[in-house]
């Protein structure tokens, strides 16, 4: 029989061990995911920034590049006075005579700063009226009014701005400067470039893929009809493929890049509404075999900070594959079973003791107040009287309450007393010792018991707690109490000496409040 037992109770320990070793494993399993998921949306989020650090690298670069040539080329003399007798006339002869002028002059400039990749340089009078497009000299003066807030915001500012915009022929990476003639603004002259320039610049720097996508409802609401043509349907919904840029100059050509934009759309349409900047890791063994592709997306605002484009990044990042390889081999390596139970048996045990803890200091302390409560003073004063009969110190209690506390509560609500509460508890706590015990005894009534104090000290700590309720400001409402102080007597219990104590309180009351009575 007892080796029959002893079977039944060896299967029983194997299933018990089978059982918490395939727990054991399903932990491990989540816990490898869990932490390899975090490696993972780190990778992410670095590419992420590392992009956006690049574009705003990239950004500021050609940004100070058009400065210099505002600095250096457009802000003269000459320009200054072509464009103040420009706002002087409504002559159409005289007005073309001063723009073949400027052109003429200019036109070489124009195409030194076109080697830099400056796209468009455009000067507006002080109405944002088209003065001259270097890009297209032959169309002038239309309003940019409702078109261009870059412009709108210099002529009410007076005073430099970069931001991308949409035009009515061209978008662009826009860096508009006031001109002036003897201190006469005389309008505006805009210095841009377009992405195709950002992304020669950035594909210096790495082998990558990057694309440009703008909203298909801003380039309905702003381009020339003629110049819709220039854009064409992009795999997410709701952007357009700027066809100047979409060309097959980066790492990806742009048939693979339509590839993976239909293969990752359902993934990133609810990020694109949102206007997130993200980063998602494409595999596609067919494409790429073991290489690993980051894909990044940043938005791109408009002065309104209306998201209207979007630059995506396509970039080989082997990081993530070394990443899930590390944690394959450590998940191998884990002949964790006897580390993994003393670690779940030691989570275990924290843990109930962390809920034990818990509970026990919400049963012992009053929830507003934060101090003792009748449980929690029963608990703690348990020993305290028979070790002060035993030693023959000398132990005091004070008892007391707030007067007219429902006239408080009946004028200012119950909130405000409840911070009176909790204010007073704090006030009495920072006036007392470690060793003393303060406690609520129910509603307005609060009990202190100090140890090692005699009644007369006892009094004298209560004179002291009594003055600073009085003078404290609780938020414009002033209150007071009432003290009963008394000393534990000789083989006098616990409700003996609190019946004493509240006798001694109903007696400051009732002779008139806000007094101590011993």
């Amino acid at each position: 029989m007892s080796i029959v037992l002893k079977l039944k109770n060896n299967k029983i320990l194997l299933f018990t061990v089978l059982i918490l070793f395939i727990i054991l494993e399903l932990l491990s399993v989540s816990y490898i995911e869990y932490i390899k998921g975090k490696a993972i949306k780190f990778v992410q989020e670095r590419s992420t920034l590392d992009f956006k650090t690049h574009i705003k690298i990239t950004d500021d670069y050609l940004g100070d590049l058009t400065k210099i040539f505002y600095d250096k080329v457009i802000n003269n003399a000459e320009v200054q006075s072509i464009m103040y007798q420009a706002t002087q006339t409504q002559d159409k002869q005289k007005l073309k005579l001063l723009r073949d002028k400027f052109y003429n002059k200019y036109l070489s400039d124009y195409n030194y700063m076109k080697a830099y990749g400056v796209r468009q340089l455009h000067f507006h009078l002080p109405n944002a009226l088209s003065f001259l497009r270097f890009h297209r000299p032959n169309k002038f003066g239309d309003s940019l009014i409702g078109i261009r807030p870059s412009l709108e915001y210099v002529n009410k500012y007076k005073k430099y701005i970069h931001i991308f915009e949409e035009g009515r022929i061209f978008n662009g990476f826009r860096n508009v400067y006031p001109l002036y003639y003897k201190n006469i603004f005389v309008g505006t002259v805009e210095i841009s470039y377009s992405f195709s320039a950002l992304k020669k610049k950035m594909l210096e720097v790495e082998d990558s893929s990057l694309i440009f996508l703008i909203s298909s409802n801003v380039v309905k609401k702003k381009v020339f009809k003629s110049e819709q043509q220039n854009y064409e349907k992009c795999e997410f919904e709701g952007y357009l493929y700027d066809k100047s840029t979409f060309k097959d100059d980066g790492e990806l050509s742009s048939k693979v890049i339509r590839l993976i934009n239909t293969n990752i759309a359902p993934q990133v349409v609810l990020k694109l509404e949102k206007g997130e900047s993200f980063s998602l890791r494409y595999r596609s063994k067919e494409l790429f075999g073991q290489k690993e592709l980051m894909i990044s997306f940043m938005p791109i605002y408009n002065l309104k900070h209306k998201k209207i484009a979007y630059l995506v990044h396509y970039s080989f990042d082997n990081i993530a594959k070394v990443l899930i390889e590390k944690y394959k081999i450590l998940f191998l390596s884990l002949t964790l079973f006897s580390f993994l139970l003393s670690l779940g048996v030691g989570f275990i045990l924290r843990n109930a003791q962390i809920k034990e803890k818990k509970e026990h200091e919400k049963a012992i302390y009053d929830s507003l107040t934060k101090i003792y409560n009748r449980y929690g003073l029963d608990e703690v004063l348990a020993n305290e009287i028979d070790s002060s009969m035993h030693s023959k110190q000398s132990i005091s209690a004070i008892f007391f309450d707030i007067d007219h506390f429902k006239v408080v509560n009946d004028t200012y609500g119950h909130a405000k007393g409840d911070y009176i509460l909790e204010e007073l508890s704090k006030l009495v706590s920072s006036k007392l010792r470690a060793s003393d015990i303060f406690a609520r005894w129910g509603g307005e009534e609060f009990i202190i018991f100090l140890k090692t104090t005699s009644l007369q000290n006892a009094m004298k700590i209560a004179e002291k707690l009594r003055l600073s309720i009085e003078e404290h400001d609780f938020e414009g409402v002033k209150i007071t109490s009432s003290f009963g102080v008394v000393e534990l007597q000789e083989n006098e219990d616990k409700e003996a000496l609190l019946d004493r104590v509240d006798t001694l309180l109903y007696e400051a009351k009732e002779s008139g409040r806000n007094r101590v009575i011993s």
